[in-house]
């Protein structure tokens, strides 16, 4: 069952762009038994994982900038280690609350997004296996970008450090819009340089949340990984055959639905605890 659990959230992260990695913490919760705080990690690490398998793919097709990645990173650090500290010293009801709050903001921008930018639709995860090869000379030439771009990177990082400590959703719509404004008409070169920013981002969330928790379901943990991982690799088969649209509206209903679940599960499991 974990196996399949993990199947599935690898291949919601690869169809989707910026917010199938909501689907991640729910599936352990709800169907896994995984408390929340011990959820937040897991989902984590295997994200971060998907999301490395996608960054190389982008590495190897050139489509990845590394100056706009550290930029990403370095404005999440520091906000994923204060909400991740935070994260694990919070009730389960209050994070439930604030994983529905978000999701109900992200999930429908799947299908919001996909209207309003029908022509530049940002590529799924899964798609930097097919993406198109960028010249030796393109990824290398200095690009030397205003002071106001950086920061609007670095502040858009913050908030992808918030949703990475808090709902285990690296990067999310923040980090793909701020860069597909700064990557004007490369929505490849966009994701990849997301993706190398989750990848790193994630693993070290995990880690470091990791620290806060005892006792760790390390087998549950591992099958989950290796079916996140499973399910990268299946979306990065399947992708082509998928039309956008369907995959958005499945996976937008899906997050939401999982959301209310989770939050009706953990808000009765503490009202009858206590």
């Amino acid at each position: 069952m974990v196996l399949l659990l993990g199947i599935v959230a690898g291949m919601a992260y690869g169809l989707t762009a910026f917010a199938g990695a909501f689907l991640a913490v729910p599936l352990l919760v709800l169907f896994a038994d995984v408390d929340f705080h011990r959820a937040l990690p897991i989902a984590l690490f295997a994200l971060g994982i998907c999301a490395a398998i996608a960054a190389g793919d982008a590495v190897r097709a050139r489509q990845c900038d590394v100056q706009l990645s550290v930029w990403l990173m370095a404005g999440s650090l520091p906000t994923m280690l204060v909400l991740g500290a935070l994260a694990q010293r919070l009730s389960e009801p209050v994070l439930a609350t604030v994983f529905l709050i978000t999701t109900l903001v992200f999930g429908p921008l799947l299908l919001v997004t996909l209207r309003a930018y029908a022509n530049r639709a940002a590529p799924p995860p899964a798609a930097m296996l097919h993406a198109p090869r960028r010249s030796f000379a393109d990824a290398t030439a200095t690009v030397d970008r205003r002071t106001v771009d950086k920061l609007g990177v670095l502040f858009a990082g913050a908030g992808c450090g918030a949703l990475a400590a808090l709902a285990a959703a690296p990067g999310a719509l923040l980090g793909w819009r701020i860069l597909e404004r700064r990557l004007v008409g490369q929505p490849h070169l966009s994701v990849g340089t997301l993706a190398l920013a989750s990848a790193v981002l994630a693993t070290l969330a995990a880690g470091w949340q990791f620290l806060f928790v005892s006792d760790v379901p390390g087998y549950t943990a591992g099958l989950y990984v290796l079916g996140t991982t499973a399910g990268m690799g299946i979306a990065r088969r399947v992708h082509q055959w998928l039309p956008p649209k369907l995959t958005h509206r499945v996976l937008g209903g899906l997050i939401v639905l999982a959301a209310l679940a989770l939050w009706v599960v953990v808000v009765r499991g503490a009202t009858a605890s206590s």
